[in-house]
């Protein structure tokens, strides 16, 4: 209560006519701050997000992002600020549409979130975005504080656009990324879109490989500059990956589904893993769900050869899923395995045709052979999950799950005698491997 009084006397607010100040040479606009804007009696009358990255905010940088209401009137808004455990005299700017709170960082608590009410309420229109930016104009490098944020999801395009995709061309890729495609032409669009956005720098190919789609694939494939295998008959995943990696000649083979968006640094931040330590022969992505929640920080392997995703549903920002780690196993729909070990190892195994347990059979073989299977915790893909396969486990692809898991546990019997029983807590099944 003391700190909101204070945060009152010191709520400076104006109307502006202008957008955000013109002297900010940094404008954060793919980040999204720990905050939920408040309604009558600061009920939260939007989603709370939540975040482990601190954004400082300096003189010259502004966080520009997006919230939508679902009610008619905001009170306030929740921020949590990270104050370097120190007391500063800066000033922290609020601008909600066109009305600026300004309040004293001095009332902040370290790593707190605090809620600033408006001393005017604002109406605005439930569904519809209220635009907010965040900035100090008096911060110096003693008395600055930080926003803690969560990168925010690409955008997926809801409108198919058969327009040319293309990527530079390079005589020697290092990296050459295979997606097999099956119809989802919208999902392949929004792939090949985040792709053409994200690490560019680094040298790559794309090889995609569409297994007889009846949709509008083909049409979209037509405008690709890359390179393109149509099979006449849908060869399941397995073998399609398979056919791409024939044609592949980068030094690294990385798998990706269509129905994934790709992050800024995902690439790059897998490469330094593998540039890093000889010895990690494959290495993974946090997957996220399109709504923020985690879907995967690496695979576990129990030793009846089920299978869990480490930190399913949970918050990815929490501290255990970024760290970068050895795991079980890592997931097709973002893995990459030096092109050298993929030979060595003859490829996914035929056995597990048309798909399921060929991603996890291929990093138990390449640990076999006395490489490391590692999570890179930085490298961050959303992945709209069951988009091609279904997640009906009695039918279509989906049903392979069960017969492939046999298949899985029949091979590797001696090697999952090693492994923790079913039900056995993830934090410590995940820890296996650093034993």
């Amino acid at each position: 209560m003391k700190l909101l009084q204070h945060l009152k006397k010191t709520l400076g607010h104006k109307r502006l006519n202008k957008s955000i100040p013109p002297q900010f040479s940094t404008l954060i606009k793919d980040k999204m701050p720990a905050s939920a804007l408040l309604g009558k009696q600061r009920a939260f009358i939007t989603e709370t997000s939540y975040g482990n990255i601190p954004i400082t905010l300096t003189k010259e940088t502004c966080i520009h992002f997006r919230l939508f209401p679902n009610s008619d009137i905001i009170t306030g808004i929740r921020l949590r600020f990270g104050t370097y455990c120190r007391t500063n005299q800066c000033h922290i700017t609020v601008q909600i549409n066109n009305l600026t709170h300004r309040i004293n960082a001095s009332y902040l608590v370290d790593n707190e979130y605090v809620d600033i009410p408006l001393s005017t309420l604002q109406t605005c229109t439930p569904g519809q975005a209220v635009d907010i930016s965040i900035y100090s104009e008096d911060a110096t490098e003693e008395n600055v504080v930080a926003l803690w944020c969560s990168r925010i999801p690409p955008l997926f395009i809801k409108t198919l656009c058969l327009k040319s995709l293309v990527l530079p061309k390079v005589s020697a890729p290092r990296v050459s990324i295979v997606i097999p495609v099956f119809n989802k032409a919208l999902y392949t669009y929004n792939c090949l879109l985040a792709l053409q956005a994200c690490d560019t720098e680094i040298s790559q190919e794309i090889i995609i490989v569409n297994n007889a789609s009846t949709d509008k694939t083909a049409a979209l494939l037509a405008n690709c500059a890359f390179k393109i295998i149509n099979n006449s008959e849908n060869q399941g995943f397995v073998q399609a990956c398979r056919q791409g990696a024939e044609m592949a000649s980068g030094e690294f083979i990385l798998f990706l589904n269509n129905d994934t968006q790709v992050m800024p640094g995902w690439l790059s931040n897998m490469l330094k893993v593998m540039d890093t330590d000889p010895s990690v022969g494959i290495t993974g992505s946090k997957l996220i769900y399109p709504d923020g929640r985690l879907q995967e920080a690496g695979g576990i392997i129990f030793n009846d050869a089920s299978g869990w995703n480490y930190g399913r549903l949970q918050d990815p920002t929490f501290p255990q899923f970024n760290q970068s780690r050895a795991v079980d196993y890592c997931s097709g729909a973002s893995l990459m395995i030096r092109k050298s070990l993929w030979e060595q190892l003859g490829g996914f195994d035929m056995r597990y045709a048309p798909a399921y347990y060929e991603d996890t059979d291929l990093c138990f073989a390449a640990r076999q052979a006395g490489y490391k299977v590692f999570y890179c915790h930085d490298s961050e893909v959303i992945h709209h999950e069951g988009i091609t396969a279904g997640t009906d486990i009695n039918s279509g692809y989906k049903a392979f799950q069960a017969i492939n898991h046999e298949k899985f546990r029949d091979k590797w019997q001696t090697v999952l005698a090693t492994h923790y029983p079913p039900g056995t807590p993830p934090e410590q099944a995940i820890e296996r491997l650093d034993l």
